[in-house]
């Protein structure tokens, strides 16, 4: 990626736990862009030059409500615009599911219920790793994730990662999607577990259990973060 050059941050509701984000970006000497679709604000050209990659966030929306939230078509458009273009582009969890509808995947409800907490991401076996590919093994570990949709990843994708639950990654041309969320801190994880403690503990989730782990785990998730993200931006990644 170009030194100097913008990596655009799509994000789906005010205050997102940019933390590490920011300065994984920061360290590779490039520009973090904040977007908010969800406030009217526009997408740039993926193609101008000065966008050097581009990272799709979570958040509270279903991917395929596009009904209710016109402004996710313009995701859509945006990615699939990015991609084609050849600009690194990645989704996470709800920007997963995005992204495969961009590239003509699909996102639907799960059938094997939420997912939160702390889970435990596996390589699938059989894919790129026979061939020394570093990305799977890569993308293994264990990391926060909280979603009960799930996506269909588009013809001709790779499917790279699995839980016990759902599967957890993919790779099409210059677009890598994660499910799980190698991005957030422990005061993300916090505000999040807040806003949905309610439901949450409606599905026997023990939210004192996840928040325990989540501080007795950060320096493993900013090694994970690192690892992944990082990785992702200085190019060991390669999709």
């Amino acid at each position: 990626m170009n030194r100097g050059g913008e990596v655009v941050i799509i994000t789906h509701f005010d205050d997102a736990d940019l933390l590490w984000l920011d300065r994984l970006i920061r360290e590779q000497e490039l520009v973090p862009r904040t977007v908010r679709p969800f406030g009217g604000e526009p997408l740039p050209q993926p193609g101008d030059g000065d966008t050097a990659a581009v990272i799709c966030l979570g958040g509270p929306h279903s991917a395929y409500d596009t009904a209710a939230h016109p402004f996710l078509l313009s995701e859509e458009t945006f990615l699939r615009d990015a991609t084609e273009a050849g600009v690194p582009t990645l989704g996470i969890c709800l920007g997963s599911q995005i992204l495969s509808r961009a590239l003509g995947g699909q996102a639907m409800p799960g059938t094997r219920g939420l997912e939160c907490g702390f889970i435990d991401v596996r390589t699938v076996q059989g894919t790129a790793e026979a061939s020394g590919d570093p990305l799977p093994d890569w993308l293994c570990g264990r990391f926060f994730s909280f979603h009960t949709d799930t996506f269909l990843p588009p013809a001709g994708s790779e499917l790279l990662a699995v839980s016990d639950q759902y599967p957890q990654a993919w790779r099409l041309g210059s677009a890598l999607a994660i499910q799980f969320h190698p991005e957030i801190s422990p005061a993300g994880i916090r505000q999040l577990l807040s806003i949905e403690e309610d439901k949450l503990r409606t599905y026997g989730i023990d939210v004192e259990a996840v928040l325990a782990e989540a501080t007795a785990s950060r320096d493993t998730a900013w090694a994970g973060a690192r690892q992944i993200l990082g990785g992702w931006l200085t190019g060991r990644i390669t999709v």
